[in-house]
């Protein structure tokens, strides 16, 4: 049984795997876990700003390699890890990396086929599936599933909302891939009884060389210039595509959780969970059948 676990890396508020890594380290505690923290690069002010050590959190020097003799060691997607592994095996009980992303490292191939990495651990069955087929031939590969864990209280639910405007963003990285081509040309095209207003958070030289020059009435923020919490109490609604397959998406959970409606692309693990309300039971019978034989196969009934 597990005692204590030492993260390689650092948490952060925003960005997927950082994020990730942060609330995960709540739920290790709530475990009974000693946490340990050895940072692979000096911690960012806004990095310190998370309190990790008045939370319970042990820090090591940042590459103190040799301090982390005899420690579970667990590394969510960051390339320093890999980099490093060969020197970081030397002094770690086991060694596991978290891939948060659908795709392969370089170094994540390399460091697997010399046996350098114990463990691999996965948030979900479709990520697994995309980036197992390369490990899999390689050294002895063991993956390992866990449900990740979401700390409702850092995003409260929004209870009071404009009811004379319809405002709606979206909120990333200021990664090109991040946007799908056509994110300008939705937001134009959407229709409103009332005055709308949106917000593109991660907003930089990358998106603008992708899509152009949002229109005035779109507020754009650079990455980390407004808090997630300011994000989602300013939208009615998330309305966000993207030229990525994603691994998580954490932005559902926290809109799900501050009251904003999603409406996203259907791929990266989300799905649809209402089709339609019908009047007639025969008619809402034949739309079951249909999405349960064309898209979801559990999809069930909700009679009122």
């Amino acid at each position: 049984m597990l005692s204590a676990l030492c993260v390689v890396g650092h948490p952060s508020r925003l960005g997927g795997a950082d994020t990730e890594l942060d609330h995960q380290i709540r739920c290790w505690q709530y475990m009974g876990l000693e946490v340990h923290i050895c940072p692979t690069a000096e911690p960012s002010r806004e990095q310190r700003m998370l309190d990790l050590e008045a939370r319970g959190c042990i820090y090591h020097d940042t590459r103190d390699w040799g301090s982390l003799d005899g420690l579970h060691c667990i590394s969510f997607c960051n390339g320093d890890f890999l980099t490093n592994l060969p020197r970081i095996a030397r002094h770690a009980r086991t060694t596991t990396f978290v891939n948060c992303m659908t795709w392969n490292f370089a170094k994540e191939l390399e460091m697997q086929e010399k046996g350098l990495i114990d463990y691999h651990l996965y948030q979900t069955k479709h990520a697994f599936e995309r980036v197992s087929q390369k490990l899999r031939p390689l050294s002895d590969y063991r993956p390992l599933f866990f449900q990740p864990y979401f700390h409702l209280d850092d995003f409260p639910f929004v209870e009071s909302r404009p009811a004379d405007r319809f405002q709606f963003g979206r909120i990333s990285r200021c990664d090109a891939d991040k946007y799908s081509k056509d994110q300008l040309q939705i937001y134009d095209a959407m229709v409103s009884p009332h005055w709308k207003a949106a917000c593109i958070v991660g907003w930089g030289d990358k998106a603008r060389a992708k899509l152009g020059v949002p229109a005035d009435w779109i507020m754009a923020v650079p990455e980390g210039g407004m808090q997630q919490q300011e994000f989602y109490r300013f939208c009615d609604a998330v309305i966000m595509s993207t030229d990525t397959f994603e691994n998580l998406p954490r932005v559902g959970f926290e809109a799900m959780a501050s009251g904003s409606l999603l409406v996203v692309d259907r791929k990266g693990g989300l799905y649809r969970v209402a089709y339609g309300s019908y009047p007639l039971r025969s008619t809402a019978l034949e739309a079951l059948n249909a999405v349960r034989k064309e898209e979801a196969p559990q999809a069930w009934l909700l009679v009122k």
